[in-house]
């Protein structure tokens, strides 16, 4: 189940970010509060959408940034961040982003579930516009 992931401190609800840079700095962030990450976690996922390109935006105005868990993952957890405004990170189908769903997972196997239990949610479109709307974690987290 998806609150096993995501508890109502790990939800962002109209945070400021000027870059994809910024976006995943504040998922870091929540990740960094929840205890979920070293701060070296944060780097590590910029650096593999660098490396990488866009591939964590995985649906229109939706990106997963993540790292592996020997980049410093201490807990597996889920972080949502919904943006004032929706930032460019170089996807050619799913820009601009306005949802940053940040994942910290220790194992492969938490990973999956983690995933697993996001994409049942993330595919629900009535779930995902309520999501979008909220003005605050609360109203976030009662979609969840």
């Amino acid at each position: 189940m998806i609150t096993d992931f995501i508890k109502e401190d790990h939800i962002r609800v109209g945070v400021h970010a000027d870059t994809w840079q910024e976006a995943v700095q504040e998922s870091g962030k929540v990740l960094l509060e929840a205890n979920a990450i070293e701060s070296r976690y944060i780097d590590a996922m910029i650096n593999k959408v660098i490396e990488l390109g866009s591939y964590i935006v995985i649906a229109p105005g939706i990106a997963m940034p993540h790292a592996r868990p020997e980049d410093g993952a201490k807990k597996t957890a889920i972080t949502l961040i919904t943006l004032d405004q929706g930032v460019p990170f170089g996807h050619e189908k799913n820009d601009p982003v306005k949802l940053i769903v940040g994942l910290a997972a220790v194992d492969n196997k938490l990973h999956l579930e983690a995933l697993a239990a996001l994409m049942e949610l993330l595919g629900n479109d009535e779930k995902l516009q309520g999501i979008l709307e909220s003005k605050t974690a609360k109203e976030v987290y009662d979609y969840l």
